[in-house]
């Protein structure tokens, strides 16, 4: 069996859809469709089951996925062990930050790589964590911050650090004089969050779900600065790290009040592509990041 046809019969069994595994993989469907044909052919089996609205893994489909995912691991970390052979460090690597955690770690990660490795060329984009994934996974980000969650199962996932999540809304009564709220009080006031497809909402939704509750979203937003934004001219309410929103704050533009009954807390992680293997440079800076995310944040 072919590793590369592995890896696609992974994505389709991931998204559960030719067109949307094609598209992830930057190929073309009749493409795709080729690479999974052969592949059941060399199996002898069926390994999908093929239905009005996409596919589904067959009996057969199922145990090869659990070690097709273990073949694919380990090429990744053999592939990571011969690039520590390279020589000088150099070339070009591309991080993905998500705008919360660009406002705190972009900085120092930054200050830190260039000092340590000049010869490389650093792209760094901010993109909700949606957005990001999807860049990730189609190889068009090297590696990136992402909140634990609904991180797809074709990314490397390295807890890095959790932060408390507040309820973020414009400083008037009744949230103007208290020091905190629980969520189930929170989740009665109208929310502008980012679409479903993003870590945080994933999460925020779940939280909801928990205690029999679901949120109110009158505005979702794509934009952190948008957001805020808009819960500063009162239009909605949201949740946020601190560090997100904590210039609005400092400003009398926002108020923040911590989660009880629960907390509510959310891990950031580092992230990168099984089947885009770190270069040496892109080795480099997981390095900076866990280092100085470790100085920044409390650490896991």
């Amino acid at each position: 069996m072919d590793l590369k046809q592995l890896r696609s019969f992974l994505h389709v069994a991931e998204t559960g859809s030719l067109s949307k595994a094609a598209k992830r993989l930057n190929v073309t469907q009749p493409a795709l469709s080729r690479q999974i044909r052969l592949l059941e052919e060399d199996a002898g089996v069926a390994l999908f089951i093929r239905t009005g609205r996409g596919v589904l893994l067959s009996e057969a489909g199922a145990l090869l996925e659990g070690r097709a995912r273990v073949l694919s691991e380990e090429m990744e970390r053999l592939k990571m062990d011969m690039t520590a052979f390279a020589g000088t460090v150099q070339g070009e690597v591309r991080l993905g930050l998500p705008p919360s955690v660009g406002l705190v770690l972009a900085g120092p990660v930054i200050e830190r790589f260039r000092a340590d490795y000049p010869n490389v060329r650093l792209r760094v984009t901010q993109l909700l964590s949606g957005a990001l994934q999807d860049a990730l996974l189609e190889g068009r980000m090297d590696i990136g911050v992402l909140f634990e969650g609904n991180v797809s199962s074709q990314l490397h996932s390295e807890p890095l650090w959790s932060e408390q999540l507040y309820f973020i809304t414009a400083p008037t009564q009744p949230w103007a004089s208290r020091k905190e709220v629980t969520l189930e009080e929170c989740l009665e006031q109208p929310f502008i969050l980012p679409g479903t497809k993003h870590g945080l909402r994933d999460l925020l939704d779940k939280e909801a779900a928990k205690i029999g509750k679901a949120i109110n979203v009158v505005v979702e937003a794509e934009s952190l600065a948008i957001q805020t934004e808009l819960v500063c001219r009162a239009l909605g309410s949201t949740i946020l790290s601190y560090e997100a929103c904590k210039s609005h704050v400092e400003a009398g533009r926002l108020i923040a009040l911590p989660l009880v009954n629960p907390t509510v807390e959310r891990v950031s992680t580092l992230v990168w592509s099984k089947d885009y293997p770190l270069t040496m440079a892109a080795q480099a800076m997981s390095e900076v990041i866990r280092e100085s995310a470790a100085k920044v944040f409390t650490p896991l």
